[in-house]
């Protein structure tokens, strides 16, 4: 069984951030989804909330998520996907300097399990 892989890098210039990349790919019978994200030498703690979402009947909806904070990368693995679904990830990012911060969103590539 051939893995896939999926990237999508977004370089962004932001205030605390570098940079934040979601992965997607497909193991055996898991679907493997991370979140790295790069903040500056400012940047105090990193909160990361990355979605599972499945496109179904014209919507994207979230059908698994992993959160983690005071780190750079989460990543999970979801084993109920249904064969022949899209799939695709959605972070939600909080990178923090002290009491302020800034908030980020990225998308991964579509993939079709």
């Amino acid at each position: 069984d051939e893995d896939t892989n999926i990237n999508e890098d977004i370089i962004l210039m932001n205030l605390y951030t570098d940079t934040v990349s979601t992965t997607l790919s497909k193991s055996s019978s898991n679907i493997v989804y991370s979140c790295n994200v790069v903040g500056k030498s400012t940047a105090t703690k990193i909160s990361i909330y990355l979605y599972l979402q499945e496109y179904k009947n014209g919507n994207w909806s979230n059908v698994d998520v992993v959160t983690k904070t005071a780190t750079a990368h989460v990543s999970d693995k979801f084993s109920s996907a249904v064969s022949g679904r899209r799939y695709r990830t959605e972070a939600h990012v909080y990178v923090y300097s002290g009491s302020k911060y800034e908030y980020l969103e990225a998308n991964s590539a579509t993939m079709i399990y």
